[in-house]
């Protein structure tokens, strides 16, 4: 995560992340919150909310209502360029091979 993009006092969530660590005095220093999600946790624990949120989100796909944000496309040559990207974790959204 990218805490130095965070405000003082601001708050992050992070969602089934590429792992790694936050060390503790950057969240001190700046009064900043990190909250984690593990999506099978919620899964198994709040099935009916779950189920409805699936269906919603289903619906909004298929509707067209949800489009992801595609933050960049690559062929297929510039794979290792895509890898980049990700690993910077710069990006805002997908990174994408386009055949």
């Amino acid at each position: 995560m990218g805490l130095h993009r965070q405000a003082a006092c601001g708050e992050g969530p992070v969602r089934n992340s590429g792992g790694g660590t936050v060390r503790a005095f950057d969240l001190l220093a700046g009064s900043k919150t990190v909250t984690g999600l593990t999506m099978a946790r919620f899964a198994r624990t709040r099935r009916d909310l779950y189920a409805r949120h699936s269906r919603e989100l289903w619906e909004s796909a298929l509707s067209g209502r949800l489009r992801p944000v595609v933050h960049a496309r690559f062929s297929p040559a510039k794979a290792a360029r895509a890898h980049e990207v990700v690993e910077e974790r710069a990006h805002l959204g997908k990174v994408v091979l386009v055949p």
